[in-house]
């Protein structure tokens, strides 16, 4: 019969718990010194670009937008990771816990990124212009899909929340409505972002949207081969 030494178990459980900090610390670290370094290259030029414009409002949009696209992305990638055989080699507790508060933390920024253009003098839209597609009088189909992709968001997000009133099988055939949701972002992207036209943002979305068509065609063909 074995008998697991208590001290052993101590041991190794304060260990991984050193390993953990270290690796917080080094994170941290690493955050502080590119985050110093990025303040001490573009402080003063960011500073005198929004003392110098009445578009403070619209460049937290923008920036926020890019956060909500690509914290749904990565929502994205790990639910279609537990939903494939590739899942085996991650936690699935952990992964999963990761895509429903990425889906989250994405409706937040996403509905930071449409809210906070209320205050901006120059577009002067209004609430219902936000919350209804087709709303926007300039480029109505690029904003309208935004729209439609945030309730759609919207929705799967949140039905975590009823996922054991409606059912596991209910919930499964939501939230395939986040595919969906993603399509209509990543046209709103290409349609409506102004940022979209820098060469690096246009290879992140260009890549981004590449890795989430590989896994769903891997996730097709392997269903294919399961039937």
């Amino acid at each position: 019969m074995n008998i697991d030494n208590p001290t052993s178990s101590h041991t190794t459980s304060n260990t991984t718990l050193i390993t953990q900090v270290l690796w917080i610390g080094l994170i941290l670290s690493m955050a502080i010194s590119i985050g110093g370094y990025a303040l001490l290259t573009w402080g003063e030029t960011a500073s005198q670009l929004l003392t110098s414009t009445d578009k403070h409002f619209w460049y937290l949009s923008r920036a926020s937008g890019v956060i909500a696209y690509t914290l749904f992305w990565l929502a994205v990638v790990f639910g279609l990771l537990l939903s494939t055989r590739l899942g085996k080699h991650f936690n699935a507790a952990r992964v999963f816990a990761l895509h429903e508060y990425l889906s989250l933390l994405a409706v937040g920024f996403a509905a930071f990124h449409a809210g906070i253009l209320l205050a901006d003098n120059f577009l002067n839209l209004n609430l219902w212009q936000i919350l209804l597609p087709f709303g926007f009088q300039t480029e109505r189909v690029g904003v309208a899909l935004g729209q439609l992709g945030f309730w759609l968001l919207f929705i799967c997000a949140f039905s975590f929340y009823i996922k054991k009133y409606i059912g596991q099988s209910a919930w499964r055939w939501l939230h395939f409505l986040t595919f969906t949701a993603y399509m209509f972002i990543s046209i709103h992207v290409f349609m409506v972002g102004s940022d979209s036209r820098a060469l690096p943002l246009l290879l992140f979305y260009a890549g981004s949207q590449t890795v989430v068509f590989l896994l769903m065609t891997y996730r097709l063909v392997a269903l294919k081969q399961a039937k």
